[in-house]
């Protein structure tokens, strides 16, 4: 009988230490964020190439939830400085107007005496900066603790939604017609927001560590790879044509936004 009242004592205190363990791991969790990460635009036809990588950063929230002891589902709110460049191989040609752009089909509704004071300039390589609201969803799996660290991987995808865009021309600017003088508007800087689509999403997949520092508060340091499933520009162009000609269809410019992005931040 004592043997038996002995072997119960040791399975309840285990289970109390268990238990204890299980308590300290928070069920919710918050933090903060700073990622530097390099994009680049992923054309889906061949009139467009890639043209390199462009510097993006994003910053937040972090908020994870866990689920069980290994998973968790992360998700927060983001705000995303990203671009790429693009080389066009044909011809795409955008036009001006009174300080400001005007699509083809606006252009071809303008009298005589204002296409004389409009412009038309050969588009032949540009760099695209765009800004989204991105909220994350993805599920994230960490080992146990290990001297103080955990390591995880995590996958699941971004939703992004367009804030604002901007084109910048980088090739040598060539005006097929040039502009009524005493124009304001400088045509290297293209408010490319109607040719960029609204919303987005892109594939989150990564890794990383989990750095104990006090208590529940730990710093984290990843590697992610985003992978565009929605077309980030419109396939028919706002503000872009495939010809010289005042008739010209618009621009085909399907093309996928991609990056690398480090991720360092801290939960609490």
């Amino acid at each position: 009988m004592k043997k038996l009242f002995i072997l119960f004592a040791i399975l309840f205190a285990g289970k109390g230490a268990f238990a204890q363990d299980e308590n300290n791991l928070k069920n919710f969790r918050f933090g903060l964020k700073a990622t530097p990460m390099f994009n680049w635009l992923r054309p889906d036809d061949k009139k467009l190439d890639g043209g390199g990588l462009a510097m993006g950063f994003k910053y937040g929230l972090i908020t994870e939830f866990r689920l069980n002891n290994v998973a968790s589902f992360t998700t927060g709110i983001e705000g995303s400085h990203v671009g790429g460049k693009l080389n066009y191989n044909d011809s795409a040609v955008y036009r001006v107007f009174d300080d400001a752009f005007i699509s083809a089909e606006d252009y071809t509704g303008l009298d005589s005496a204002s296409k004389s004071k409009s412009g038309r300039y050969l588009l032949k390589s540009s760099s695209i900066r765009v800004t989204y609201i991105t909220i994350p969803l993805t599920l994230k799996l960490k080992t146990k603790d290990i001297g103080g660290m955990t390591y995880y991987g995590m996958f699941g995808g971004d939703l992004n939604i367009k804030a604002g865009s901007k084109l910048t021309d980088n090739s040598n600017l060539s005006a097929l017609t040039a502009p009524a003088s005493g124009t304001k508007f400088d045509p290297t800087k293209i408010d490319y927001a109607k040719d960029m689509n609204f919303f987005t999403v892109n594939l989150n997949v990564g890794g990383g560590l989990e750095y104990n520092l006090s208590g529940t508060t730990s710093f984290i340091a990843g590697l992610n790879y985003n992978r565009g499933f929605l077309s980030a520009t419109k396939t028919d162009s706002d503000i872009l044509t495939k010809g010289k000609l005042e008739t010209a269809g618009p621009y085909v410019q399907k093309s996928f936004m991609d990056g690398i992005a480090v991720t360092l931040g801290i939960l609490f």
